[in-house]
C-alpha cells in the first residue's frame, strides 16, 4: 500500500470519526456546548475528508476543487472551537457582544480562497512538484491572508486553551478530568499543524487532519466516561458554591482538598480557620474527636458536631462517605454537614412538651381518682338514702314532696354524669378490660330497661322491647349494658312527657342489629356534625331543660368497636330518631 493510499484511509477514519462525535454531540443538542462541537466536528470532517481526496488527485484542477472542500471547514474550526469554550466555561456573558465579530476574518478567508485565482491575495501560486516528498505533490505559495488566517486561529486556539487553564485551577477535582479531557482532545491537530508549518521545504503532508483523530477519541473518551456535556465545569462549580449544605472533600490522606462556602460558614466558629491548619482535617477537628476518629476510619459513617457561635450553638449532621475511583480503590472521602440546628430545637421543645403532657396526664389520673373515690361514691350513698326516703314518703303528696323529688332527680343525673365521665376515662386508658361471652340479648336489654325505669317514670315514658328469646350475642354484657343505658338515656332526655321508646331488633348476615327508636324531637343539625366524636362542643338540652356530658354516644362507638359492631341513625326533626347499632350473633 502506498503511503497517499494509507493517508487516504486514515483520513477518512477520520472523518467518519468526526461524524459519529457530531451525531452523539447533537443528541445533546438542548446543550449549547454540544451543539457548537457538533458544528466543529462537522467542519473538521469537511477538513478531513477533502484531504483524503487531495492525496489522490491526479491533476492540479482536482486538486483545486477538493481544496475548496476542506476550506468549507477550516476558517471556521477554530473559531467554533473558542465559542464552544466560552459557553463551557460560563464566560459567555462577557464576550456575548463579540461572538458574531469572531466569523469576520473566516468568512472573507472562505471567499478570498474561493476566489483566488482572481487576486492571489491567498496563495501567490498553486502548482505540481514530481520530484519528490512525502505526501502531496502539490506546492502553496502563501499570500499574505493566509498569514492572517493561520494567525487568528492560533489566536484563537491560545485564547481558548488560556480560558481552559483558568477553569482548572478554579474547577473542583470531581470535573478537572473533563477539563483535561478537553484540553487534550484540543490540543493534538495544533500540534499536527505545527510540525506542518515548521516542516522540511519538500515535506508536503499537513498532518492536521490526522491530529482530529486524537480529538476524536479524547472527546469520545470524555463523553462516555466523564458524562463531559451533562453538566459544565461552571454550572457544577456554581451548584457547589451555592448548595445550602456544606461539602468538604479529603484526598486519601485525609487532606482537605475543596470545600464550599456553606462549609465555610459552618466551620466558622469552633474549629481552627481552614487556612491556618494546612489542609489538614486531623488538626481541624482536633476538639471534635467523635468526627476526628470517623474521618481516620475507611467506612462511611455519621455523627453530630455542635459549633458555637456568636448567635448560639449551631448543630449539625455529619454524613462521611469514602469516594472510590472507577476499580473500586478508595481516592478519599466526602463530608456532608447538614444545619439540625432548627430540628434539634424543635426536639427539645418537643421533650419540654412531652414533660409537661406526662405532669398534666398524671394531675388527670390523680384528679379522675378524686373523683371516683370522693365524689362518686358519697353520690351513690346519696342516692340510696333518697330512695329510702322517697319510699317512706309515697303517701305524702305535697309541695314539699315534689321538691324532694327534683332533688332526687337531679342527685341521680349527677351520678349518671360522674358514671359516664369514669366509663370514658376508663376507655380512654385502656382500663375497660374485654371480656366477651355468649349472652342473650333479650336479657341484657331488659335489664338495661330496669336500670333506667326511675328516669323514664319521672316524663312517664313507655320503654317496651321486642327481642327474640332466641338471639344470643358473643359480646361484653358490661360494655352493651353500657351502650344500651347511654341510648335509652338520650330517647328519654330528647323524649317529651308520655312519649314512647321501643327497642327491636333484625338479623342481618351474621350480625344482629339493635334499634332505639323514641318518639322525641329529633337531631339538632349543628349537633349531628359532631355526634360520635370524642368532645362536642355543645350538647344539647333534652325536653326538660336535661343536661349532658356529651360523651355518652362517643364512648358508645369505642365500645361497639371493641366488640365488632358500628353504631349509626336515623333522624326527622320533630317526628323522633332511631339509633342502630350492630353486633355479632352467636349461631
Amino acid at each position: 500500500m502506498s503511503f497517499n493510499s494509507f493517508a487516504f484511509l486514515l483520513l477518512i477514519t477520520a472523518t467518519g470519526l468526526m461524524l459519529y462525535i457530531a451525531y452523539l454531540c447533537f443528541q445533546k443538542r438542548q446543550i449549547v456546548v454540544a451543539k457548537y462541537c457538533a458544528l466543529m466536528m462537522v467542519a473538521g470532517s469537511f477538513y478531513s475528508f477533502g484531504s483524503a481526496f487531495e492525496f489522490m488527485s491526479p491533476d492540479l484542477s482536482t486538486i483545486k476543487f477538493w481544496l475548496r472542500v476542506e476550506y468549507i471547514g477550516i476558517p471556521f474550526i477554530s473559531t467554533l472551537w473558542l465559542i464552544l469554550v466560552i459557553h463551557y466555561s460560563g464566560l459567555y456573558v462577557w464576550f456575548r457582544k463579540w461572538i458574531p465579530l469572531l466569523f469576520v476574518i473566516p468568512i472573507i478567508t472562505l471567499l478570498l480562497h474561493y476566489t483566488n485565482d482572481l487576486h492571489h491575495f491567498f496563495y501567490t501560486d498553486i502548482f505540481l512538484d514530481k520530484e519528490g516528498g512525502i505526501g502531496s505533490t502539490v506546492k502553496l505559495l502563501k499570500a499574505p491572508w493566509y498569514w492572517v488566517h493561520i494567525s487568528y486561529s492560533y489566536l484563537q486556539a491560545l485564547l481558548g486553551m488560556g480560558l481552559f487553564v483558568y477553569m482548572y485551577l478554579k474547577a473542583i477535582p470531581l470535573v478537572r478530568n473533563q477539563i483535561i479531557m478537553m484540553m487534550l482532545g484540543a490540543i493534538a491537530p495544533w500540534v499536527a499543524n505545527v510540525i506542518y508549518l515548521i516542516g522540511h521545504f519538500n515535506f508536503y503532508l499537513d498532518l492536521t487532519p490526522v491530529g482530529f483523530v486524537l480529538t476524536g477519541y479524547f472527546f469520545i473518551r470524555g463523553i462516555f466516561r466523564f458524562n463531559m456535556f451533562r453538566l459544565m465545569p461552571t454550572a457544577m462549580k456554581t451548584i457547589f458554591e451555592t448548595m445550602q449544605d456544606g461539602v468538604m472533600i479529603l484526598d486519601i490522606e485525609n487532606n482537605i482538598t475543596n470545600l464550599n462556602l456553606s462549609a465555610k460558614r459552618m466551620l466558622k466558629g469552633g474549629v481552627h480557620p481552614f487556612e491556618q491548619v494546612n489542609g489538614s482535617a486531623a488538626h481541624m477537628f482536633s476538639g471534635y474527636p467523635e468526627i476526628r476518629s470517623s474521618i481516620e476510619r475507611p467506612e462511611n459513617s455519621e455523627s453530630h458536631i455542635t459549633i458555637q457561635h456568636n448567635d448560639g450553638p449551631q448543630y449539625y449532621q455529619v454524613k462521611i462517605s469514602i469516594l472510590y475511583d472507577k476499580r473500586k480503590n478508595m481516592i478519599g472521602k466526602l463530608l456532608l454537614f447538614s444545619d439540625i440546628t432548627q430540628v434539634t430545637l424543635y426536639q427539645e421543645k418537643l421533650l419540654s412538651s412531652a414533660t409537661q403532657l406526662t405532669e398534666l396526664s398524671a394531675f388527670k389520673d390523680k384528679l379522675f381518682t378524686v373523683v371516683a373515690h370522693d365524689i362518686r361514691d358519697p353520690l351513690a350513698m346519696l342516692i340510696n338514702l333518697t330512695e329510702i326516703v322517697e319510699e317512706d314518703l309515697k303517701t305524702i303528696e305535697s309541695d314539699s314532696m315534689e321538691v324532694f323529688r327534683e332533688v332526687s332527680e337531679q342527685v341521680k343525673r349527677t351520678y349518671m354524669i360522674v358514671e359516664e365521665m369514669l366509663d370514658w376515662y376508663r376507655s380512654q386508658n385502656g382500663e375497660m378490660g374485654f371480656k366477651p361471652h355468649i349472652w342473650n340479648l333479650k336479657t341484657i336489654v331488659k335489664q338495661s330497661i330496669q336500670k333506667m325505669k326511675a328516669r323514664s317514670d319521672i316524663k312517664q315514658i313507655t320503654v317496651t322491647e321486642e327481642i327474640d328469646k332466641e338471639i344470643t350475642v358473643f359480646a361484653d354484657k358490661e360494655m352493651i349494658d353500657l351502650v344500651l343505658r347511654n341510648l335509652i338515656s338520650n330517647a328519654i332526655k330528647f323524649t317529651d312527657v308520655s312519649g314512647t321508646i321501643e327497642i327491636s331488633t333484625t338479623k342481618k348476615d351474621k350480625q344482629v342489629i339493635i334499634s332505639v327508636q323514641d318518639s322525641g324531637k329529633g337531631v339538632n343539625e349543628q349537633i349531628a356534625q359532631t355526634l360520635f366524636q370524642d368532645i362536642q362542643k355543645t350538647s344539647d338540652a333534652g325536653t326538660v331543660g336535661e343536661k349532658g356530658t356529651g360523651l355518652g354516644l362517643y364512648l358508645s362507638s369505642k365500645l361497639l368497636e371493641i366488640n365488632g359492631g358500628e353504631i349509626w341513625y336515623e333522624s326527622k326533626l320533630g317526628q323522633g330518631s332511631t339509633f342502630f347499632f350492630s353486633l355479632p350473633v352467636q349461631e
